[in-house]
């Protein structure tokens, strides 16, 4: 999957991430297609995508970021597909490179370059800080920042990931690896006109060049960073 400008679909116990900076690493990329949200009271639609993490390490009191059975807390976080500078998706990027921009070449801003390969994140460890926020008297976990992992805690070795890998991009439409995404995701994919065209199609249909996993008009102009506070969605 390129930008131009877990392991199974079981569900988990849901567990709320706390609060504070935690040692993670993505472990899936999710294309949810065209999704309706709300933005300042306006009802909006736009395409979105989730990065999925698992967290290592303890919480402030010193309990283990796991479930009950050992496996690793997980919190994923909903992004516009948008590299605009404005967009969360760019920010988080950036700052998890150490504040390093994204080149005109990563950009796919130049000639004969397809643009950011989303998907190398996978696999990336980071420092992600977790904030909650109270709707209709829930409380969920939400992704407020990802930054690189500090040179001290890198020395001390980091973890291996736990969580097989997710992957699902409408330019690569696979049925095999919409499975491997949780039921609840899997829920929100199926709403979108993209799952309805993909799921609809004569067979043999070619899929979507990975360059155009953006429309171009709307990676410079549209989804702006509109993103609200979200959810955390148990996997």
């Amino acid at each position: 999957m390129f930008i131009s400008e877990g392991g199974s679909n079981t569900e988990r116990t849901f567990k709320l991430v706390p609060t504070g900076s935690h040692l993670g690493i993505c472990y899936g990329i999710v294309d949810l297609g065209t999704q309706s949200y709300v933005y300042q009271g306006e009802q909006k639609a736009g395409k979105m995508l989730r990065l999925l993490f698992e967290l290592h390490g303890e919480d402030g009191d010193g309990e283990p970021l796991t479930l009950d059975d050992g496996r690793p807390l997980s919190i994923s976080q909903r992004y516009t597909k948008s590299l605009h500078e404005k967009a969360k998706l760019r920010q988080h990027i950036v700052s998890w490179r150490g504040g390093k921009d994204l080149t005109p070449e990563e950009l796919g801003q130049m000639p004969g370059r397809t643009g950011y390969n989303i998907r190398t994140l996978i696999g990336k460890h980071c420092m992600l800080t977790v904030k909650h926020s109270v709707k209709n008297d829930k409380t969920f976990a939400n992704v407020d920042n990802v930054t690189q992992v500090p040179a001290v805690i890198r020395k001390l070795g980091l973890p291996d990931m736990v969580n097989s890998e997710v992957y699902f991009s409408f330019d690569e439409f696979s049925m095999d690896d919409f499975n491997k995404v949780s039921q609840g995701l899997q829920k929100v994919i199926m709403l979108s006109p993209e799952y309805q065209r993909a799921t609809t199609s004569k067979p043999g249909r070619p899929s979507k060049q990975a360059e155009d996993w953006f429309d171009k008009h709307e990676q410079i102009n549209g989804n702006k960073g509109m993103e609200d506070d979200d959810e955390s969605i148990p996997f």
